[in-house]
């Protein structure tokens, strides 16, 4: 007997496709929030970052479609999943959860085929059918055009993380000296702003994707800030046991760096700019304050 793929055989396929999405985006969901709420590491470390609610926005997103018996979202769910599954495979350097990925993989494969074959069965039974329904326009376009925008905007930042990783841009945070490329240093050496016998402790540059122009230091020795005026490197410097004073100028914030004052037994003043970023500019601070001898009593904070 010749098996008929029937109106209703494809709309039990595409319920099941929207339910296994709806339950993939729940266990994500769990996943995010564990990892987040317990700062995980090792294999759920990458679940620790909100901006995996993104992924979870999609997956409802396609969800939702299929119950407006949509190609299109049926189409980006099976894509969108395959792409995921060989990105965390290369994040992880190999193949997990096979099983998993193939029961989804099936019943997300089913969503395609009765998308598809539901319209063509619609038209061939009315000629005047038409295969998107008003309320698709008025609901999952807008809320998709949102849904892709945040996902562009996730992809954006996440690339300019993986460029500032790899050395390709400057860390928008205060950096351990350790933490700095071998180029950087070099940079460092070679413009005669360290000393080769000085150890870099703390780092900052405001620089995008250099930090020849500009840069904030403590060293083993000394705290220097310099800058380039005019194609002319201008480097100031102090001795911890030179320092007289450390004012606080303006805090920091999300957007602007926290400035700080030096003054020194020689009555020079130079500034400190420091990302405020993970409190960076107070790491920075504090281990200015407990290399010097004669410390102040305490930080002054200038309000303005």
């Amino acid at each position: 007997m010749k098996f008929e793929y029937n109106l209703d055989d494809a709309t039990h396929d595409i319920k099941q496709a929207s339910i296994a999405a709806f339950l993939s985006a729940a266990m994500s969901t769990l996943v995010i929030v564990v990892a987040i709420v317990t700062s995980a590491e090792g294999v759920f470390g990458p679940f620790a970052d909100p901006i995996n609610f993104i992924d979870v926005a999609l997956v409802l997103l396609c969800g939702v479609g299929l119950r407006f018996y949509s190609r299109t979202a049926a189409v980006t769910l099976v894509i969108y999943f395959i792409l995921a599954k060989i990105f965390i495979m290369l994040e992880n350097g190999r193949p997990s959860g096979l099983l998993f990925t193939m029961i989804w993989l099936y019943f997300y494969w089913k969503g395609i085929r009765g998308t598809f074959a539901y319209h063509r069965l619609r038209k061939e039974a009315d000629s005047s059918y038409r295969s998107t329904p008003v309320s698709f326009y008025y609901f999952v376009i807008p809320v998709g055009g949102i849904v892709l925008s945040l996902i562009i905007l996730g992809v954006s930042l996440f690339g300019l993380g993986m460029l500032a990783e790899s050395g390709a841009f400057v860390s928008p945070e205060v950096t351990a000296g350790d933490k700095l490329s071998k180029s950087d240093l070099q940079l460092l050496l070679d413009e005669g702003i360290i000393r080769p016998d000085e150890t870099v402790l703390y780092f900052y540059s405001t620089g995008l994707t250099s930090i020849s122009d500009d840069g904030n230091l403590l060293t083993d020795k000394r705290v220097v800030s310099y800058e380039r005026i005019e194609g002319v490197l201008e480097v100031y410097a102090a001795n911890y046991e030179d320092v007289t004073e450390i004012i606080v100028v303006e805090e920091g914030n999300f957007i602007d760096d926290t400035i700080v004052e030096i003054n020194t037994t020689d009555d020079d003043v130079f500034l400190l700019f420091l990302s405020a970023l993970e409190e960076g500019d107070q790491t920075f601070i504090n281990e200015l304050r407990s290399r010097i001898p004669s410390k102040p009593d305490q930080v002054e904070q200038l309000t303005l």
